[in-house]
């Protein structure tokens, strides 16, 4: 049986070659952490409001969702506006102890 270690939800933000900001928990791209809902789980959130949150408190742009992937995705234009995203949820990891 393979041994699975738990990690702590840690959220980071990277640049891509377009110039457009990301964020995600790295960690484990294998992990359920790396998965779009893991923040929203963590912040307690519904999808309506986890998606108002990105675009009214951390003005992310270009949200998507591939159904046939279940993959969400968005970007920020900035790396302050992702990094303020990237601090806000890590914040509320730590106070929580979220691991995956």
């Amino acid at each position: 049986m393979k041994k699975i270690d738990a990690h702590n939800y840690k959220m980071t933000c990277w640049r891509d070659s377009l110039d457009r900001w990301h964020c995600n928990c790295v960690v484990d791209l294998t992990s359920p952490a790396a998965k779009w809902w893991a923040p929203m789980r963590l912040l307690e959130l519904d999808v309506d409001s986890y998606v108002h949150l990105l675009i009214d408190k951390f003005h992310a742009k270009r949200l998507y969702y591939y159904e046939t992937t279940d993959l969400f995705g968005f970007s920020f234009d900035t790396e302050r506006e992702a990094k303020a995203f990237c601090s806000y949820v890590n914040k509320i990891a730590r106070k929580k102890k979220f691991a995956f």
